[in-house]
């Protein structure tokens, strides 16, 4: 018995290591190189904005009145937000909020279906871009089109910073999508206090290393822009699933495409504060997640694994990763059950060099914490990061343990792709700090270098 629990922790324990080394590596890039610069150029790209919106009647106005805030030649961009299946008065009051400021390029689309198969925000999109195509206006018309959620704000440069960081690669070598950062709005509760942690903590040492590299960067369903070629070529928003964000960055590693991250920008995104509420959210995610690894796993390793494609190896060994996550989390579970398995049957695993490492690697992690926010934080934050360590540490290891929770629901859920439960959203403020824009540095620098 005991050489069948040993043989069994050890089988699950090589894969999860590498994963945890994997990871440890990229930590350790951003670590050490922890700046992005580019040259801030003219406004130049067409940018397509939606924000589809159900039933968000009462943070709407506030998102319309933060977005009318970006700082991009008017005649460049167009704020489409659709109101999706709504049953409140959000399309009210998005035209009311576009009417008081007077904005002739945010516009209101109404969208009603009865099939319950087509709604969501994949149909919603897709539904935008075909009104839009029917006049000839979108794929001709825009450079760009991007996502925001109903709850977001952004930083005023965002658009600046796109098109300036798109612009800066050379025509051939450009990426298909780029990927903001992805910031908290509010950080209220222990819950959501825990999706601020694990944001600081992925922008700076999984998402920027990523970047640096020349690997995949995570698509985080809101804050991207991608390329309307891209988009013409793939046929359109075709992605149905509840990660459509991670479909879209597996299928452009698939066709070797390049994506980036802009550091420099952020987005910020409404955590939920309810233990339940993240639960569900959480299981959501895990629904698609697990859905894109049984989908696209098995094509990804192949594609790594072919001759005549071997540049792209790293960038697809990357991305299979990602997809693959939630079953590396899933093998950390069962590695973490087996041993209190064992321990029942009155039977010890012995531990080897593998599991110290994998214990060192955990205490490098939780240095990494404090460290994240002293690298990306506002001021307030950087002086307030050893008083908060401690709650910190703890809403994080709360967001784990749902996460795990999620991984486990969602697996069983997976082949449901059209029945979710909305997030609802209520903060219309921001209640953490704003950090001042990062591209703005990047504009000084840049006027200095010229003189």
């Amino acid at each position: 018995m005991q050489t069948v629990f040993d043989t069994i922790y050890y089988i699950l324990l090589y894969p999860a290591l590498f994963f945890a080394c994997y990871y440890a590596v990229l930590a350790l890039v951003g670590l050490f190189f922890h700046k992005q610069k580019y040259p801030i150029v003219e406004d130049k790209l067409k940018f397509c904005i939606f924000v589809p919106a159900h039933n968000e009647a009462d943070v709407i106005a506030a998102t319309v009145n933060n977005l009318a805030k970006i700082k991009y030649n008017p005649d460049l961009f167009d704020v489409f937000f659709i109101a999706d299946n709504c049953t409140d008065n959000t399309a009210k009051n998005i035209k009311a909020a576009i009417s008081e400021l007077k904005i002739t390029n945010f516009h209101c689309l109404e969208r009603n279906v009865n099939d319950a198969s087509k709604k969501g925000k994949p149909h919603a999109m897709r539904w935008g871009i075909d009104l839009l195509e029917a006049k000839d206006e979108f794929y001709n018309k825009y450079d760009m089109f991007m996502i925001f959620d109903a709850d977001n704000f952004v930083d005023s440069d965002i658009l600046q910073a796109m098109n300036s960081q798109y612009l800066n690669y050379p025509e051939k070598k450009r990426p298909v999508m780029i990927q903001a950062y992805l910031d908290s709005k509010n950080k209220n509760s222990l819950i959501a206090r825990g999706y601020f942690v694990a944001y600081r903590f992925t922008n700076g040492f999984l998402q920027l290393p990523k970047h640096k590299l020349g690997l995949v960067p995570g698509i985080g369903g809101t804050g991207y822009c991608i390329s309307t070629a891209f988009l013409k070529e793939i046929g359109g928003y075709n992605c149905t699933s509840l990660v459509e964000d991670l479909e879209f960055e597996t299928i452009a590693t698939l066709k070797g495409k390049s994506i980036a991250y802009n550091h420099n920008v952020r987005i910020y995104d409404e955590k939920p504060t309810g233990l339940v509420a993240s639960a569900v959210q959480k299981t959501r995610w895990c629904q698609g997640h697990w859905y894109i690894f049984f989908k696209y796993s098995w094509r990804l390793f192949f594609k790594m694994l072919n001759p005549k494609e071997i540049k792209f190896f790293f960038k697809r060994l990357d991305n299979l990763m990602h997809v693959a996550a939630l079953f590396f989390m899933g093998i950390s579970m069962l590695i973490t059950l087996l041993p209190l398995v064992a321990y029942a049957f009155g039977i010890n695993i012995s531990f080897s060099f593998a599991t110290t490492l994998s214990t060192w690697i955990f205490y490098f992690s939780i240095a990494l914490f404090p460290i994240s926010s002293l690298l990306d934080g506002p001021k307030k934050e950087k002086q307030l990061f050893l008083i908060e360590f401690i709650p910190n540490m703890i809403a994080n290891y709360i967001g784990i343990f749902v996460y795990f929770y999620a991984n486990a629901v969602g697996l069983f859920q997976c082949k449901n792709q059209t029945v979710w439960k909305k997030t609802v959203h209520k903060v219309t403020a921001m209640t953490t700090e704003i950090p001042s824009s990062k591209v703005r540095e990047h504009k000084k620098e840049a006027k200095e270098a010229v003189r």
